[in-house]
């Protein structure tokens, strides 16, 4: 049986907004917090393969920026030993625009033991304006969902998948391309990405796949702390990224329903860089939280302290690329 796989993106590399903006009202993603894999290749060797996935039918290779490259047909499954119901798929793409009219394809197919598709979404992309489209299905119904879109070309396209209770719903760049309920499919096992590029280079940044996120009312004050990777920044900045907006904007909805709370914003780092460096950058990082609770969602800053451990206080180890993502993070404890 071949497969036919798809695509899921998230870019890393987006134009900045102002800290008072936000992204487009479609875009209202939050990425999963327990990791079951992030790879952003820096732990692939030179020549190598990449660690974290099993490679079939083609070849892939770095960039010399650290991105992973294939020039050609090829399958990629995630080490992921057992999927959750509820998940997050993310990562970036960047095709080469060709002269030709070329229709390439990428897709995540979600098999079953046996090896036969259950589902499956598929990204298609072609050179003439740009255009391309992205398609549901599933054993039990063909068309689930079929939706167009514009890619760019010059710019790593930022695409996203998020299954949660029984709902399922994509992005890509700046806009909601779909959103489905009652979305249930067969029991699957595992899920490949296939590439059908037609020989054209295709490069991608990092992959992260996680658990869906709890909910954070339930969690911050059942359990007196919520722990989110959700909260994005710029590098070695305290600088808010535009995709942090949907779970602030869950935070202040979870700090409005109790609104005679106390909650203390606390940021981490990895180990990378500067102990002090890194000690102060967490600082920051957890003020510009609270200054975007405070002045965007109308959150009393009376009810928020801050404070910042640099690498101090890791989840787990920073030796891997995951470790890392893991320990970077930021959490609201309840006083």
């Amino acid at each position: 049986m071949r497969i036919f796989g798809l695509f899921l993106v998230l870019a890393l590399s987006v134009p900045i907004l102002a800290q008072d903006d936000q992204l487009a009202e479609g875009w209202d993603f939050v990425p999963g917090e327990k990791i079951l894999i992030y790879d952003d290749f820096t732990d692939m060797p030179r020549g190598g393969a990449p660690p974290h996935w099993k490679v079939r039918g083609g070849s892939v290779k770095l960039t010399n920026s650290g991105r992973l490259i294939t020039p050609q047909d090829v399958q990629l499954q995630p080490n992921v030993a057992k999927w959750p119901e509820n998940f997050t798929i993310e990562t970036d793409l960047l095709p080469v625009k060709t002269e030709d009219s070329i229709e390439r394809r990428m897709e995540w197919q979600f098999l079953d033991a046996a090896n036969d598709w259950v589902w499956f979404v598929r990204f298609t992309y072609w050179d003439d304006e740009n255009g391309c489209s992205v398609l549901v299905s599933t054993t039990d119904e063909s068309g689930v969902a079929d939706a167009k879109c514009k890619w760019s070309h010059t710019e790593p396209n930022k695409f996203a998948v998020w299954v949660q209770d029984g709902r399922l719903r994509l992005y890509l760049n700046k806009e909601r391309l779909v959103d489905v309920n009652q979305f249930k499919p067969a029991a699957w096992t595992k899920a490949v990405l296939t590439l059908e590029s037609s020989e054209q280079p295709v490069s991608f940044g990092p992959f992260r796949i996680a658990e869906s996120a709890p909910d954070v009312s339930k969690t911050l004050f059942a359990s007196g702390r919520y722990v989110t990777h959700g909260i994005q920044f710029d590098v070695n900045s305290d600088r808010l990224r535009p995709e942090s907006a949907p779970i602030l904007k869950q935070i202040a909805a979870a700090l409005q329903t109790q609104p005679a709370s106390k909650v203390r914003i606390d940021g981490h780092t990895d180990s990378t860089g500067d102990p002090a460096k890194n000690l102060d950058l967490s600082k920051r990082r957890a003020a510009a939280v609270k200054d975007a609770l405070v002045k965007q969602h109308s959150i009393d800053a009376a009810r928020l302290t801050t404070d910042g451990f640099g690498a101090s206080k890791p989840l787990t180890s920073n030796d891997t690329p995951q470790g890392k993502a893991e320990n970077r993070r930021v959490e609201f404890v309840k006083l």
